[in-house]
């Protein structure tokens, strides 16, 4: 979403693309101030947030990865990343985040063209403090914040509600 997620979490972080490209020998130069990377093969990636949607406008791309896509302010940034995703054969979009019941999210899910993975903060334990994992477990475990931040559910109905989506839909009449 920001500058400083993309430079410390996703860049610098310690599961950032740099520590990986580093372990695998792939990288060349690395740009701080620019938050650009260029691999060995001559590959350039190029760092650009959400929070400025129109910096998006103009540069071409070959793939995106967008993170916490749930989380960005606007909107108007993922339609404009679109638009510069269209060189190669066939571009596309990785995008990571928690599955919040927004608009943006529910398109995503809802998009012929996407292939969902999910996973949980669990599947990742081995890289985790035993110490967090059992206090997630104990304050989020068989909650509904647990559902959706550790086990990347999207949970769109209100705990205890009378009319669900479901129902709706399910009854649902043609015009009268």
């Amino acid at each position: 979403p920001t500058w400083s997620d993309l430079r410390n979490v996703c860049l610098e972080g310690e599961s950032g693309l740099l520590s990986i490209l580093r372990r695998y020998g792939m990288m060349q130069t690395y740009n701080r101030s620019l938050g650009s990377v260029t691999l060995n093969n001559g590959t350039l990636i190029q760092g650009y947030t959400a929070d400025k949607p129109d910096r998006l406008r103009g540069p071409q791309h070959h793939g995106a990865w967008v993170d916490e896509l749930a989380a960005w302010r606007y909107p108007d940034a993922m339609d404009q990343l679109k638009l510069g995703l269209r060189l190669g054969d066939l571009p596309r979009v990785v995008a990571t985040t928690t599955p919040r019941p927004i608009p943006r999210i529910k398109s995503l899910l809802a998009d012929e063209g996407t292939t969902i993975t999910r996973g949980s903060t669990f599947d990742n334990r081995e890289n985790l403090a035993e110490s967090a994992v059992r206090d997630l477990e104990r304050l989020y475990g068989g909650s509904r914040l647990g559902r959706q931040e550790l086990y990347g559910e999207v949970l769109d109905e209100a705990l205890g509600a009378l009319w669900t989506h479901k129902i709706f839909d399910e009854n649902r009449v043609g015009e009268i």
